[in-house]
């Protein structure tokens, strides 16, 4: 057997690979001895950097590629038909499923971003004073963000079932019918709206369905929100804090003036962070509501493109297009973060 093995080996390229990274680390150590010391830095660097483009330089650039192709699933093995830009014209003039799909992602957005900071930061000021069973409370905020998307999503599927889930079963105590949670029926507070109500209930996405995705988000990272929060209150300086409580601000006056122009880089750090994250979400949507058309939000759309109608070249186009308002989100956002906007 292990003769075998051995033989297996020496006609693989493994052997080959594990020697010439040898090699090529003893190399880089020898490097390390002989360079001047202002150098050591720089080139420590060098396998960081190595590894960033391996894993995300080369898979941008393949994705750059083949967004100027014609690649789909009977030419994937084949040359590629140069396309240009026509991947991104049928996106955005052909594909009828693109603007639903962006203006969903863009209220997913807004709306998941906006509760998750909001609530986020109602609990870390709620916390930042002592009081009995503190310790618990911090401990069981940390539980949803320690499951994994997938389970989160399978409970609270079972929750939302229409005759047997907990969510139905405790309205039914207070008198309140079953509301069909996963399924994507107009919300009747909204419809019943003059002027406006059917339009919301349409191309609003005010639906069960809809809520139903907002608010499993919301209950898994409004925590997470909580934490880097409350981690940036604890650590400010308390000298504002004096100086207001002398003057007489009232605790509205401590907030306003002091606390929140203290935290604002770090709520717009969080904010950044979790725009990027929410645009990557797959997991619980899809086992919520799988593809459903009503329910689908940019990434699943790019899911789609790509495995489901093999649409590689169109996908890529997809994924440049998301890539470029992430950057754009960040280039608006980082003046912020970074104080620049603030201390003007």
């Amino acid at each position: 057997m292990l003769g075998t093995a051995a033989a297996l080996a020496l006609g693989s390229p493994l052997p080959a690979i594990i020697l010439g990274l040898g090699t090529l680390t003893a190399l880089y150590c020898l490097l390390l001895t002989i360079v001047p010391d202002r150098l050591v830095g720089r080139l420590l660097l060098v396998p960081s950097l190595v590894a960033l483009v391996g894993t995300t330089g080369v898979p941008i650039g393949y994705m750059l590629v083949t967004s100027v192709f014609d690649v789909g699933l009977t030419t994937f093995q084949y040359s590629w038909r140069f396309a240009g830009l026509a991947n991104y014209l049928d996106l955005l003039y052909r594909d009828p499923q693109l603007w639903p799909t962006l203006w969903r992602t863009v209220e997913y957005l807004v709306f998941g971003l906006g509760l998750q900071i909001g609530l986020g930061l109602g609990l870390a000021l709620l916390l930042n004073r002592e009081f009995k069973g503190k310790r618990l409370a911090q401990t069981v905020l940390v539980f949803p963000i320690l499951t994994t998307p997938v389970v989160v999503a399978m409970m609270w599927k079972y929750m939302f079932d229409m005759q047997t889930g907990l969510i139905n079963q405790v309205l039914g105590l207070v008198g309140i019918e079953p509301r069909p949670w996963l399924s994507v029926e107009a919300l009747p507070w909204v419809a019943a709206i003059p002027g406006i109500g059917a339009w919301l209930t349409d191309a609003g996405n005010f639906t069960y369905g809809f809520l139903a995705i907002i608010l499993v988000t919301v209950w898994q990272w409004a925590p997470f929100c909580f934490l880097v929060l409350y981690a940036g209150l604890v650590s400010l300086p308390q000298e504002p804090y004096e100086a207001a409580r002398m003057d007489g601000a009232s605790g509205w006056q401590v907030f306003r003036y002091v606390t929140f122009p203290l935290l604002l880089p770090l709520i717009l750090t969080v904010t950044l962070l979790r725009l990027i994250d929410q645009l990557k979400v797959y997991a619980q949507i899809w086992v919520l509501f799988g593809n459903l058309v009503n329910t689908r939000v940019l990434n699943i759309h790019l899911y789609t493109l790509g495995l489901g109608t093999h649409e590689y070249g169109k996908a890529s186009a997809l994924g440049v297009l998301t890539l470029l308002a992430v950057m754009l989100f960040t280039w608006l956002l980082l003046p912020w973060i970074q104080g620049e906007r603030v201390r003007r």
